[in-house]
């Protein structure tokens, strides 16, 4: 709850935009555009992130043979992300996106794009995640590619019964204090119209905000928390604070691994929104000639490989699936689709809309109260 964006505060970093930005330079830096070994030398780097974007192993792995020490901080929603590298001397040298969020950044002027045949690590991709038109732009690739996920409803069904179908389920008054979920304002207001059948989730009209917000007026006292990071949903769960929350493809088999119940999964029938995310280098970042080394370490099929086996949703590191093919894991890497990454285009994508500064209004006059 602390967490808020402001709608102030969002259109203050969003100025300027539109044909202001097209003036920005969007010439890969010649730091960036070094090739990996040569670029490679010691010193940190600063990565806004979800906590499902990297290894505390790989991270060691990294600093120890290559020097390269990165730092994370908690990327908590898209819009955030966004306003904090608006707002300016952010330190940060690489920051994640999900999907259409990703041609925003590019449009403020924010990215510096890459030459993905550049990066050895890059042909270990599905070679659709080299072609996202969303992240393609005039001069350069503007996210390496990681994950990709539906946002799924889990639930436990010794606690929850009937009516596990519908996003309806979260405004239960049963489930009251019983649900857990990620502190992401847009994405909860895209619930909301999927929830509330909005014709377009991305622009409601004002009718169908003033229904969304009745909606989450209903969710409030039912959410025990709002979380920063979705590890955060999985203890909830796990220790069964929380019988409902949302999340990414998984959470019934991270769950049983962290010692927690049997959880199962859906994805609501009137539709949900999903994403498929990668990792923008900051125009003009202090450390920008760490990022394609960081890159080529982190993104390999071993690490993916295991980023799949501690967080769940499929990632697009194709070589990955083999690996995990390898180590015994092949029904579950194709219960969570890591065969199929064309599912990945059949979803509703994560994007900011046209009505971003009054969606966080509606969402913050009911959560921020």
């Amino acid at each position: 709850m602390d967490m808020q964006l402001t709608r102030r505060r969002f259109l203050q970093a969003s100025a300027g935009a539109g044909a202001a930005a097209l003036m920005v330079g969007r010439m890969g830096s010649t730091a960036f555009a070094q090739s990996p070994a040569a670029a490679a030398e010691p010193g940190s780097l600063n990565f806004l992130t979800w906590s499902d974007h990297w290894n505390p192993d790989a991270l060691a792995q990294i600093g120890t043979e290559q020097g390269i020490q990165v730092a994370t901080s908690d990327l908590s929603d898209n819009s955030d992300g966004l306003a904090k590298l608006q707002a300016g001397n952010s330190g940060l040298d690489l920051v994640s996106g999900d999907a259409l969020w990703v041609p925003a950044y590019d449009a403020n002027g924010l990215v510096e794009p890459m030459d993905l045949s550049s990066l050895t690590v890059a042909s270990e991709l599905y070679p659709m995640a080299r072609t996202f038109p969303f992240f393609t732009g005039a001069n350069g690739y503007l996210a390496y590619p990681w994950g990709w996920s539906p946002i799924q409803i889990a639930y436990d069904p010794v606690e929850v019964t009937s009516g596990a179908d519908s996003w309806q389920l979260l405004v239960d008054p049963k489930y009251a204090g019983r649900i857990v979920m990620e502190n992401q304002p847009i994405d909860i207001m895209l619930f909301a119209g999927k929830a509330i059948a909005a014709v377009d989730p991305y622009n409601m009209t004002d009718e169908e905000l003033a229904r969304a917000k009745d909606w989450l007026t209903a969710l409030k006292p039912n959410v025990l928390k709002l979380v920063a990071q979705n590890g955060e949903v999985r203890d909830a769960l796990v220790d069964g604070s929380a019988w409902i929350g949302t999340s990414n493809l998984g959470m019934p088999d991270r769950v049983k691994d962290a010692g927690g119940p049997e959880i199962m999964a859906f994805v609501p029938k009137e539709g949900s929104v999903g994403f498929i995310d990668g990792e923008m280098a900051i125009k003009g970042a202090a450390n920008l000639v760490r990022v394609a080394p960081y890159l080529e370490a982190a993104a390999t099929a071993q690490w993916c490989a295991q980023n799949f086996l501690d967080w769940g949703r499929p990632l697009w590191n194709e070589k990955a699936y083999q690996l995990l093919v390898d180590m015994g894991q092949k029904e579950r890497a194709d219960r969570y689709l890591y065969n199929q990454p064309e599912v990945a285009l059949q979803m509703t994508l994560k994007g900011p809309g046209g009505r971003v500064g009054d969606y966080l209004d509606t969402f913050n006059s009911v959560f921020g109260a």
